[in-house]
């Protein structure tokens, strides 16, 4: 975070500092007297009726939610201080934040009790509930001590009633979801909770967005989009008459903050800061004023050497060009200067490459406002020069033809581009066909013949394999190699322009899955391949004979000495390779399987007599580093040059290899066990940073991915222009990267579609400081803290456990906990506290059963970390789910959890759906699915159909498929389920599977969430594509897939220990195990098959 100095002495102290009208400022709050404000980070204070503002915190990490304490004399506040947020008080005039809240869990502000001694915040710590997407409500002393979770099951935001006898809260965050005009499963409803007589009632219970609630006098303040605008502004809910009205209607932005003090309502909209008297109702603009020394955008120097992207090696391999940061630096291999040869914070260069001559190094930049090539000149001091004028559209790794004289590419329209680098025109010979997608783009081969009268690449077929295919440069025409009959890729010619080599998928071998469930995959199926392009190269696996050779004669010495004189003195001639010769009659008839171990093969790279490539390890091996390696096309052999390779180029005159292996890079040659000697220096790579200049590259280089990238050309039919305009002008109102992203992401939302996030970037943080777990709920009472319960996963599950739960260990539910490696527990502060920077750690506990340290005895364990902690609590979880469906069904239902369409929820399917086949129907629950792919594999393993039934002798008949189960189920969904979690409903009613209960999924199927890395190292994820139903209209976006019995989570039920949904679709299967139960096929009865017997059967 920046450091920013506020300055309140005299005028002539203001010199060296600006003062500046603050915008988008965040998290706002008002008391009597002040507004508290977000700004670049950190917090400030301001007069209610603005003016110049007092900073309250500087330090690294962005502070958030900050509240005033009902006399205005405190705030609290989240911050990150030990690397994890937390809550914080400090008084409002300023002074040393006391930490309130501990552990490694996120601990987020809420709201100050209207006693002022007690601060409400919301966190994970207790709950088992998979994603990090809920969290619940605790009550604190604003001193510290032990929290007291309240009887809301889940909760965000939270407000007050003036008597503190009621709570209005939210259970999710949809107001600041990167996604504006939403109508999915996750938008709010504001909840009114009455804390004595523990009852909740839905006060908005509309389909549109319901957020941020703020309680003054006898209305409840929310944010809503509810209008015909589908704008968020505030709206009002009289508490006695029960009436909802719009208050405020701005057009052009959101408000997105917005909090309640005792005469005013504050909120932020467009960047500016409002406030509203209550009395009115009526808003003012509230301007404020900041003194700064805006050190955060100052130029400062950055080493960005752990920041390196790519990398090209000049010819003869002394020099390197690295990227990074967007910079490109010219760097000696050994010795020598380090040039920073692009040098603008304002521009993002990529994707370097040497030219074969050594005169330029060609690169992509958006200096121009667009991503063109540029050349650098590398010999002489000419002016670097933009060679295309593409004016818009993204290109990936650039290819020089042997000759110096032209760049291939391909682009994000999947175009196979070659530019003439004098002329700058472009040509595109060829289209890959289907979508290579972005990160993918960046490896896609294209090589070229020596001549630099060929190019070849593969294409994506019909069939969805890949074929190979070259293009002639004298005849303009792109020609196919090989039919794709088998997926052929990654092709290069061979150095001496007689082969054509390439990797092709062709070795099935199954390897059949150790479930006993009959199914297989092919893995590690790629294998090296030749071509001879002519009928006069050889056939590269002619068979080999031993000939009798010729006997050599000894010549006299003083001939001997004569030639030798005269061999040194003739300088060795330069090897003339012959122009390429294809015969393109039976070109693949002519191919050979070479003699290399099959398995996950890449990168490929031709030198004289080899081939060296990137062998990764094999599929289902048990680790493995990544090995580059060569096969000898004459000794027919492969050989490892050197393992543990990261990265790997050749040099421009195809002879060394440019390499990176853990952090170091180093030139080796394409030769057995190789290994870097002497690694290139990199600490001189320092650039210039303006992080203003990063920051508007960063905002525009957003806007053009998403013009460029997003599925649809139109954008959804919303004015890109007009909004690049409209959230462009805020960049200049940015203080912080945090800033920066905000804009981001308000800009993307506009687009009303999923998958739109941002990430990252330069932001300042902390060293984070991890807990020690147990494993266990604490409580505390007159003796000190104890063990209120054990959290037990279900005891098949051995993944993790407390260390309490082992044997032997002796300790029990009410045991007392007096210290750790002799530190005794303070009870003053949360025990979390006392176990700081323990996490994986072996400690000593005194624990007792009576609460006299006296009668303590020590417990040696290891603490658990975060997610082993985490991991029990979701596995305890789940168990309880479990138990519920078993009582519900009187044992007949069997339970699945799937957390998300990814590996979890691939451990999980199977693991909860094979050990339950003997149960008559199932319950599939995917509420809070986090997502991942799409889910038709899922459904295949659930709805197998038994094809063959098997009867045996001895022992119980048999099907096949053996692990099925044909009985009904049904699907739990909720709007915390997106993405995956929408496909896996989706796909389930698509089949129709069985019935479908809860409330309708986030609704995101507008994806999928592919990265782009920004210039900072932050990045934003672009949807390319969008699903659509069979019946050829669009998956629901933005609304998600809706139950066939819609049944809300009613806190009402949920606090008497039910759960509504679980018991209507428990129901709803069971109801269909009357009509539709899965029936076992009895054998018929025995045969006769004598003689007569199929006689009189066939009669």
């Amino acid at each position: 975070m920046k450091k920013i100095i506020t300055v309140l002495f005299t005028l002539a102290s203001l010199i060296s500092f600006s003062q500046i009208n603050a915008k988008l400022m965040r998290y706002v709050d008002v008391s009597e007297t002040q507004i508290c404000f977000v700004y670049g980070g950190d917090i400030w204070v301001v007069a209610k009726n603005g003016g110049m503002a007092v900073q309250l915190t500087n330090s690294p990490g962005e502070e958030s939610y900050p509240k005033f304490s009902p006399d205005g004399n405190e705030i609290a506040f989240t911050a990150s201080y030990r690397g994890n947020p937390d809550v914080y008080v400090m008084p409002t005039s300023g002074g040393v934040p006391n930490r309130i809240t501990y552990g490694s869990h996120f601990d987020r502000m809420v709201e100050w009790h209207p006693d002022g001694d007690k601060i409400l915040f919301a966190s994970r710590r207790e709950t088992g509930i998979p994603s990090g997407r809920v969290n619940q409500l605790f009550l604190i002393p604003k001193t510290g001590g032990m929290p007291e979770k309240l009887a809301i099951p889940y909760g965000e935001i939270a407000t007050y009633s003036a008597d503190g006898k009621q709570l209005a809260y939210i259970t999710k965050i949809t107001e600041t979801y990167p996604f504006k005009r939403y109508r999915g499963g996750l938008t709010s409803d504001v909840i009114l909770f009455d804390l004595e007589n523990k009852t909740a009632k839905n006060i908005t219970d509309n389909v549109a967005n319901d957020g941020k609630p703020a309680w003054a006098n006898n209305k409840i303040y929310f944010l809503s989009d509810r209008a015909d605008d589908m704008r968020l502004n505030i709206w009002s809910y009289e508490v006695s008459t029960e009436s909802i009205k719009q208050v405020t209607h701005f057009t052009d932005f959101d408000i997105t903050y917005l909090s309640a003090g005792p005469k005013d309502l504050v909120f932020e909209v467009g960047g500016t800061l409002h406030l509203m008297d209550l009395a009115t109702e009526q808003s003012k603009e509230v301007k404020v004023s900041v003194v700064s020394d805006l050190t955060l955008e100052m130029s400062r120097r950055v080493n960005v050497d752990k920041k390196i992207n790519n990398m090209t090696a000049s010819p003869g391999a002394n020099r390197i060009v690295f990227e990074a940061r967007g910079e490109l630096f010219n760097v000696p291999v050994k010795e020598g200067f380090v040039q920073n040869i692009t040098g603008s914070s304002g521009a993002f260069d990529h994707s370097p490459t040497w030219s074969p001559n050594g005169d330029y190094v060609a690169y992509w930049s958006d200096k121009s406002g667009e991503y063109e090539i540029y050349l650098q000149a590398m010999r002489t001091d000419q002016v670097v020069r933009k060679i295309t004028s593409r004016n818009k559209g993204y290109g990936y790794t650039l290819y020089w033809s042997p000759d110096s004289k032209k760049l291939a590419f391909i682009d994000e329209k999947n175009n196979i581009n070659v530019v003439d680098v004098t002329s700058g025109n472009i040509d595109i010979v060829d289209n890959y066909n289907w979508n290579y997608g972005h990160g993918g783009r960046y490896n896609y081969p294209i090589n070229w013949s020596h001549d630099s009268k060929y190019l070849t690449y593969s294409i994506g077929m019909e069939n969805g394999n890949e074929a190979i295919f070259i293009y002639d440069f004298i005849n303009k025409k792109a020609k196919k190699v090989t039919s794709g009959f088998y997926n052929d890729h990654h092709s290069i010619f061979s150095a001496d322009g007689k082969y054509l080599m390439f990797l092709t998928d062709r070795n099935f071998n199954a390897e059949y899955s150790g479930l006993q469930d009959g199914t297989w995959i092919y893995p590690n199926t790629t294998q090296l391949a030749g071509i001879s392009l002519s009928n006069d190269s050889p056939y590269l696996m002619l068979a080999k004979n031993d000939d009798l050779k010729d006997e050599k004669k000894e010549e006299p010495a003083d001939n001997k000495d004569k030639k030798k004189g005269k061999e040194e003195k003739t300088k060795e001639p330069a090897v003339k390779l012959d122009p390429i010769k294809i015969d393109w009659n039976d070109l693949e008839s002519r191919l050979a399987i070479l003699p290399v171990k099959p398995g996950n093969l890449s990168d490929l790279m031709a030198f004289e007599g080899k081939v060296v490539y990137m062998r990764y390890p094999n599929t289902g091996a048990a680790g493995g580093d990544p090995e580059l390696m060569y096969y000898d096309l004459k000794e027919r052999e492969e050989k490892s040059i050197m393992t543990k390779i990261n990265g790997v180029v050749k040099s421009a005159d195809g002879k060394s290899l440019l390499v990176k292996s853990g952090p170091q890079f180093g030139i080796i040659k394409p030769e057995a066990d190789q290994k870097i000697k002497d690694a290139i220096p990199t600490d001189g790579l320092v650039m210039e940073l303006n992080p203003r200049e990063e920051w508007r590259e960063i905002f525009n280089d957003t806007w053009r991915r998403y013009r460029d990238f997003f599925y649809d050309e139109d954008m959804q039919q919303v004015n890109w222009e007009a909004l690049r305009t409209q959230y462009g002008a805020l960049i200049e109102d940015a203080r912080s990267r945090w800033d920066v992203t905000y804009i981001q992401s308000n800009l993307l939302a506009e687009l009303s579609a999923g998958h739109t996030y941002t990430r990252g970037g330069d932001n300042q943080s902390t060293e984070n400081v991890g807990t020690g777990y147990l494993g266990i709920d604490w409580a505390l009472d007159a003796k000190g803290y104890k063990i209120k319960r054990i959290v037990k996963p279900a005891p098949w599950d051995a993944e993790n456990r407390s260390p309490f739960d082992r044997p032997g260990v002796g300790v029990s539910e009410g045991d007392y906990i007096h210290s750790v490696n002799g530190m005794a527990l303070p009870l003053d502060k949360e025990p979390f506290a006392a176990f700081e920077g323990l996490d994986g750690k072996t400690v000593a506990l005194k624990i007792s059963k009576t609460g006299n340290l006296s009668d303590a005895k020590e417990v040696i364990i290891t603490c658990l970390t975060d997610d082993q902690e985490g991991n029990i609590r979701y596995l305890d979880w789940i168990e309880q789910n479990r138990l519920m469906t078993e009582k519900l069904s009187d044992g007949k239902l069997g339970y699945v959890y799937m957390t998300n369409t990814s590996a979890r929820g691939q451990l999980d399917l199977v693991k909860m759906y094979y050990g339950q086949l003997d149960k008559e129907g199932f319950i599939i629950d995917e509420r809070f699915n986090g997502g991942g792919q799409l889910a038709d594999r899922f459904l295949e393993l659930m709805t197998r159909p038994v094809i063959y039934n098997l009867y045996w002798r001895h022992g119980k008949g048999t099907t096949v498929p053996s692990k099925t189960n044909t009985g009904p189920m049904g699907m739990l969904i909720n709007g915390w389920a997106g993405s995956g979690g929408d496909g896996l409903p989706w796909a389930f009613r698509e089949m129709n599977a069985g019935p479908i209960v809860g409330e309708r999924t986030i609704g995101i199927l507008v994806g999928p969430a592919t990265g782009h890395q920004l210039i900072d190292g932050g990045g934003i994820t672009v949807p390319g594509a969008r699903l659509y139903y069979n019946n050829g209209n669009w998956f629901d976006e933005g609304v998600g897939v809706k139950p066939d019995f819609a049944v809300w989570d009613d806190p009402n039920l949920i606090i008497q220990g039910r759960d509504p949904q679980m018991e209507k679709v428990v129901k709803e299967v069971m109801d269909l195990l009357k009509t539709k139960p899965g029936v076992a096929t009895p054998p018929p009865a025995k045969e006769d098959r004598t003689a007569k017997g199929l006689n009189k059967k066939n009669n």
